[in-house]
């Protein structure tokens, strides 16, 4: 598989950490990266922790900064962590990984590859890098703790991975 450059939000992370997963991530051969912005942001897991990980942090410039604040207005979402992930992917031509329903929206809309957190659990089972039967436990664990992702979706899989 070659790898992508794969930008990523903060709730992508937590949904990870909650799911037991954030170890088996960083196996995958993609490079992750977010911004300083997202990093700022992540507490548990502690963004410090994902570095030593392998994530990667993106500085943005002064002037780049700047244009997340235009860029903001123009997307309708007031998270610049999520608008800096968004013109990270846009500028770099990156793939975008968030579960934030506006920033998947302004993505797609934008024309960029835009993936989630079931991107990932599928990628994890299909390189058999974690059992079907512990992506399935994990999957139900990031919904009994909030993720926001398609039940339909997740049941399919959670099903399919527990046969």
């Amino acid at each position: 598989m070659a790898g992508k450059v794969v930008v990523s939000d903060t709730n992508i992370w937590i949904d990870l950490y909650r799911g037991g997963l954030l170890y088996m991530v960083f196996q995958l051969d993609h490079r992750f990266v977010t911004t300083d912005f997202v990093l700022r942001e992540l507490q548990r897991p502690d963004g410090q922790e994902l570095v030593g990980l392998g994530l990667g942090i993106e500085a943005l410039s002064g002037v780049e900064v700047l244009s997340l604040y235009e860029l903001r207005s123009s997307l309708g979402n007031s998270s610049l962590a999520d608008v800096s992930c968004y013109f990270l992917a846009k500028e770099r031509n990156w793939t975008l990984l968030t579960g934030d329903g506006s920033l998947r929206r302004s993505g797609h809309q934008g024309q960029l590859d835009v993936r989630g957190v079931l991107w990932i659990l599928d990628q994890l089972y299909d390189t058999k890098l974690v059992s079907g039967g512990a992506l399935a436990d994990s999957l139900e664990t990031m919904l009994e703790n909030g993720a926001r992702l398609p039940a339909g979706e997740c049941q399919r899989r959670i099903k399919a991975w527990r046969c």
